[in-house]
């Protein structure tokens, strides 16, 4: 499975050290980053990171991607994308009793796209990465 790069595995570290589930520090410029811990098993933790947006009264996700932490690694495996606005749903990899099933051509789009849009909630969201070696041990 592909992992996220060094810098994207940085950028989501330093969200987590936030600890909040809402980052906004764009003054209403850029849509907030919603991060979320939604399950653990095994050797993994699960996170979703999301825009939203709204229409007709609902939030879309716009969009909501799923990580999974491998607990012993600390590599985080992009595997969901969902895009309300688009109708768009993806599920790369599933983890059931009997194992993990994988798409690996899907899962790798996953991780591409992951990393550029963590690049990029860092430049829209103010977080720093260049100097974050403390982050490596923030999670």
């Amino acid at each position: 499975m592909k992992t996220l790069d060094r810098k994207a595995a940085e950028i989501f570290r330093a969200l987590l050290a936030l600890q909040t589930t809402k980052i906004d520090n764009s003054d209403g410029t850029y849509m907030p980053v919603y991060l979320e811990l939604i399950g653990r098993i095994d050797k993994y933790d699960f996170f979703s990171l999301a825009h939203y947006g709204q229409q007709n009264g609902d939030a879309m996700r716009d969009p909501e991607m799923l990580f999974a932490l491998h607990k012993e690694t600390q590599q985080f495996i992009p595997y969901y994308y969902r895009n309300d606005y688009c109708g768009i749903e993806q599920n790369s990899v599933k983890w059931s009793e009997d194992g993990i099933a994988l798409n690996p051509r899907l899962q790798a789009e996953h991780t591409t796209f992951a990393n550029q849009w963590l690049r990029n909630i860092a430049a829209q969201q103010g977080i720093l990465w260049q100097h974050s070696d403390w982050l490596r041990t923030a999670y």
